[in-house]
């Protein structure tokens, strides 16, 4: 038996040491990434006032900074966790009042079981119903159709939502929000199909807002209907949602629904989109606050690496309001374009 050196006893350790952390490096990781996607625009200052176009300095899209993690536990099973802040890159104001806007969440997985988060996150609605794949410009830029989803919320707080295991290109999920007080109580599904060049995904979901600080009041339901497929020269996309049971009377309802198409042309990507929302009686018994609006967007993005791409917007732009009584409030168009330059990392 051949006796180690003493002198070599700190260089096995060593060496022990760095096998072990290599191998802690591979069971987890931690991922920083965000995107500032700032433009030059010339448009419409705000359609539901007026017609008047100016010149700005605008975000194209949502700046954002954010972090994800997972953790391999064995047996197929890990923790995962993601947090995501939206800002205002041109001011370098916070998007809105949450912090961690988007996202703030953790959760498990298993290959055989599927997945379960908590915490804050999107509707089902918002999280495969209509999202980003299903529109020409994935709801960013100028010239996107920008929100997609009716009048349900994109956001839902103190949410469980459970997922299935991915099966023959199928997944499925349920989530359900607690009330907690003055927060919104919420219930939903969603049944999503991606395999090959077909992607399809439908929701429902029920929202019941709170009153006087209670978790009690009007319920809103929403459908959503989604696809898209590649066929390589071009992919088109569209999106469906549908909100009732609006206001105190439950007659209201919403309708938004997009159609678009991306197709590669040159060092990048032609993209169209067309979005239409119809709202009656979103108030109950009056049309005070109705919107009726079209909104067709043209874009071309150019990739100036994986990371940076420079995007032109051309949009066309109507926003029809109404009184109470159903007649026209305000009805205001036009048209405005962007140059913009987006960096993700």
């Amino acid at each position: 038996m051949q006796t180690i050196p003493r002198r070599g006893a700190p260089l096995l350790a060593c060496a022990a040491l760095t096998l072990a952390a290599g191998a802690a490096a591979a069971q987890s990781s931690v991922t920083i990434y965000g995107r500032i996607d700032l433009g030059v625009r010339y448009g419409p200052a705000d359609l539901l006032k007026s017609d008047d176009r100016m010149w700005a300095v605008e975000d194209s899209s949502t700046g954002r900074i954010g972090f994800r993690g997972v953790e391999d536990l064995g047996g197929g099973v890990s923790a995962f966790f993601q947090l995501e802040h939206r800002l205002k890159a041109d001011t370098g104001m916070v998007d809105g009042g949450v912090f961690w806007k988007d996202k703030a969440w953790v959760g498990l997985a298993s290959k055989t079981l599927g997945s379960v988060q908590l915490g804050r996150m999107s509707s089902p609605q918002d999280n495969l119903g209509v999202n980003g794949r299903f529109e020409a410009f994935g709801g960013d830029s100028y010239a996107s159709n920008g929100s997609r989803g009716a009048k349900s919320a994109a956001k839902w707080d103190n949410t469980v939502y459970y997922t299935t295991p991915f099966l023959s290109g199928f997944t499925a999920g349920v989530a359900v929000a607690a009330g907690e007080g003055t927060r919104k109580r919420a219930q939903g599904f969603h049944l999503d199909y991606a395999n090959g060049p077909l992607v399809l995904a439908t929701t429902f979901q029920t929202e019941q807002d709170p009153v006087s600080g209670a978790p009690s009041g009007n319920g809103i339901r929403t459908v959503t209907l989604g696809g898209s497929y590649q066929f390589g020269f071009a992919k088109p996309s569209f999106t469906y949602a549908r909100s009732t049971d609006l206001g105190a009377s439950d007659e209201g309802k919403e309708t938004v629904w997009t159609v678009g198409a991306r197709i590669p042309a040159g060092p990048g990507e032609l993209r169209v989109s067309f979005r239409r929302i119809d709202g009656d009686r979103v108030n109950g018994s009056t049309h005070a606050a109705d919107r009726k609006s079209h909104r067709l967007g043209v874009g071309y993005q150019y990739f100036l690496s994986k990371r940076s791409t420079l995007n032109l917007s051309l949009v066309n732009d109507q926003v029809k309001t109404f009184n109470a009584n159903g007649s026209t409030k305000t009805d205001f168009s036009g048209n405005g374009f962007e140059l913009a330059l987006r960096h993700n990392f």
